[in-house]
């Protein structure tokens, strides 16, 4: 065989192994979620009841990655349109029909205890139609800026509507991910900040609660009610982690006092458990997330899978950091979880499906 027909056979065998040589990667993360919301809860009157649902979720997650990964790329480009308008469905449907769970409706109840949440799906769906238009053409125009202007806008507005601010943040990041990596101009940027910030002082103006949170976030001593309780407990549970933890299964503080610690307000409850070492680490492993959906664009030929590949990465480490700086108290609360370790079959579902499109792009010839 000549060291052409070598090296070709190398790549084309590299790329049909990529998602599985991916697949223990993600099943080490999603035992470290299920450990994570194990001692989150474990002085709970249910210490596994969680734990276990993430198990059966992080399953039948890892068959819908395998899946998703092995169709073609370009059946996902070619019915990008459609599926986004059929997120687009679900997202109204569900201000209509919804199951309001922490005063927010933003889940369809299918049967139980089984919730679906649309909006953790569409934002997958929404970052491939971005991508895909954005790929059309060699430079990306003002009208067609605008139009994605206005599709980010739309997406959000749903969210806004549920009401979930943190949802809306994350369409917004892929948005700026899209924009980022197609070249857009620093003028445009700096106008899609500022329609955040619009979207914020409306949201807040509209929204008690957000004020009320903020309000705490500034003066948590100042008597603004259970927000301000929040922030504390974010402190006090990473506080009592120390610089190595209380070990596995002995968070106290966490499955006391912390409210939502398997979702919401994981992160502490990793720190707690794990200490500041291990809050590193974690912090660490999203890093490298994003640093390897990155390199792994750059070996995409397809513009629309390259810019795909590059943003899931970033959108999904935004979220990470997001999450952690709320956790740190950097930021107000908000509800944004912590990527693959978080419980939700939602969520975790959604992650599979994305990586499962981005692994696709990356094995496409």
């Amino acid at each position: 065989m000549k060291k052409t027909d070598m090296l070709i056979h190398l790549s084309g065998t590299s790329r049909r192994l990529l998602p599985f040589a991916s697949l223990l990667i993600l099943i080490i993360a999603g035992l470290l979620g299920c450990l994570s919301i194990y001692s989150a809860r474990a002085f709970s009157e249910a210490p596994l009841y969680f734990a276990l649902k993430q198990l059966v979720w992080l399953c039948i997650g890892l068959i819908v990655f395998l899946s998703v990964s092995l169709i073609p790329f370009s059946f996902y480009k070619k019915t990008a349109s459609l599926f986004y308008f059929l997120s687009l469905v679900l997202l109204v449907l569900v201000l209509c029909f919804g199951v309001e769970i922490n005063d927010m409706r933003g889940w369809f109840r299918l049967w139980g205890t089984v919730n679906v949440q649309p909006s953790e799906f569409a934002k997958v769906i929404f970052l491939l139609y971005l991508s895909v238009f954005a790929s059309k053409g060699q430079e990306l125009r003002m009208d067609r800026i605008l139009m994605m202007f206005g599709v980010t806008f739309l997406s959000m507005l749903l969210l806004m509507l549920e009401p979930d601010f943190g949802g809306a943040l994350i369409f917004f990041v892929a948005f700026i991910m899209v924009l980022t990596v197609c070249g857009a101009r620093l003028t445009c940027l700096l106008a899609a900040f500022l329609f955040l910030l619009t979207c914020a002082v409306i949201f807040v103006a509209v929204n008690d609660y957000a004020m009320i949170r903020i309000l705490g976030y500034l003066a948590p001593d100042g008597g603004y009610g259970v927000d301000a309780w929040h922030i504390k407990q974010f402190q006090y549970t990473m506080a009592h982690g120390g610089w190595t933890g209380s070990a596995w299964g002995n968070a106290l503080w966490s499955s006391a006092f912390l409210p939502l610690p398997h979702t919401d307000s994981l992160f502490a409850s990793i720190v707690e458990s794990a200490g500041f070492v291990g809050g590193v680490i974690v912090i660490g492993g999203f890093f490298a997330m994003g640093a390897g959906f990155t390199a792994m664009s750059w070996k995409v030929k397809d513009n629309a899978g390259r810019i795909f590949v590059f943003s899931v990465g970033m959108m999904y480490l935004v979220q990470a950091l997001i999450h952690i700086s709320v956790n740190s108290v950097l930021l107000p609360p908000t509800g944004v979880t912590l990527p693959v370790l978080s419980y939700g079959g939602s969520s975790l579902l959604s992650i599979m499906f994305a990586f499962g499109i981005a692994f696709s792009a990356a094995r496409e010839e």
